[in-house]
């Protein structure tokens, strides 16, 4: 079928869809499995950078700053927090990029590798450097939120982060694939989730649900065995299984994420379907103009 040729949406459940989302995303991930390594990364990476901040923390900042860190002036505890979210929000950025640029090379045809990953996310690497800036300032703004209005305040912020996440759901995409510029990049995520109905939003719950059903199933499994033989080897070695068992399953369903809201971002931009995913699941979640 031409990729061009856009099909009447087939009306399915979520929970069908979003079964179809997981098959198709991995047959996609099976073609270039290198882009499991950038969650790995990213979770390395912001492991290191918080073992380091803590390091800087103890050994290097000036007692001065310290004794106002413990004592609660909060432009210092803002600022650190500050700097805290820009390093980890750009880990995340850096390397999610990495993802879709690879996804970007293969519904196109191209067999890219890890390192053209790396080189298209150093390339935007000032782009996301900025973007996470912006991410962190949102951040301390929700907690200045909190610590002023307390209760109300925490309510306040959780509308606002949501509103937050959803309208830049595609900002990421926007400015490393389609090159745009900070703002474009927001008003380009506005208008693409103008044209969801919403219908992104839910079938990732659904898609988040069917890994969160993975994970139960882990978890049951994990103590009947421990029901059955209960010792401390057996408990330590199945908890040990089934933290491994968690952290490859949360690397899995990031990849698949990041692989299917590249599809949609690409679908909405272009009007072109990617190759290798349904036109039922893609144009029935995005209302073409």
């Amino acid at each position: 079928m031409d990729q061009n040729v856009v099909s009447v949406p087939v009306v399915m459940g979520k929970w069908k869809a979003s079964k179809l989302i997981v098959s198709e995303s991995w047959a996609i991930l099976k073609q270039d499995k290198e882009m499991m390594l950038f969650p790995i990364m990213s979770i390395v990476s912001s492991l290191v950078a918080s073992a380091s901040l803590g390091i800087l923390y103890l050994f290097v900042l000036p007692k001065g700053v310290e004794s106002e860190l413990l004592g609660g002036n909060t432009i210092i505890v803002y600022g650190v927090l500050f700097i805290y979210y820009v390093v980890m929000f750009f880990i995340l950025n850096f390397f999610q990029a990495g993802i879709y640029i690879i996804a970007h090379g293969r519904f196109s045809g191209k067999d890219l590798s890890f390192k053209d990953g790396i080189d298209g996310a150093l390339h935007n690497a000032g782009k996301i450097f900025m973007w996470s800036v912006i991410s962190s300032t949102v951040g301390i703004l929700l907690n200045i939120i909190v610590d002023k209005f307390k209760f109300i305040g925490v309510i306040i912020a959780k509308i606002l982060g949501v509103a937050w996440n959803v309208m830049t759901y595609f900002s990421l995409p926007s400015l490393v694939i389609g090159n745009k510029t900070i703002s474009e990049s927001f008003k380009d995520s506005a208008l693409m989730i103008r044209k969801t109905w919403g219908e992104t939003i839910i079938v990732n719950f659904g898609v988040g649900l069917l890994f969160g059903v993975l994970m139960f199933l882990g978890l049951a499994l994990s103590i009947g065995i421990i029901a059955l033989a209960p010792s401390l080897f057996v408990f330590m070695s199945v908890l040990a299984l089934y933290v491994v068992y968690v952290i490859i399953l949360s690397i899995i369903s990031s990849t698949l994420g990041s692989i299917f809201k590249l599809a949609l971002y690409e679908y909405a931009s272009t009007g072109v379907m990617p190759a290798g995913f349904s036109p039922e699941v893609i144009s029935g979640a995005i209302q073409r103009k």
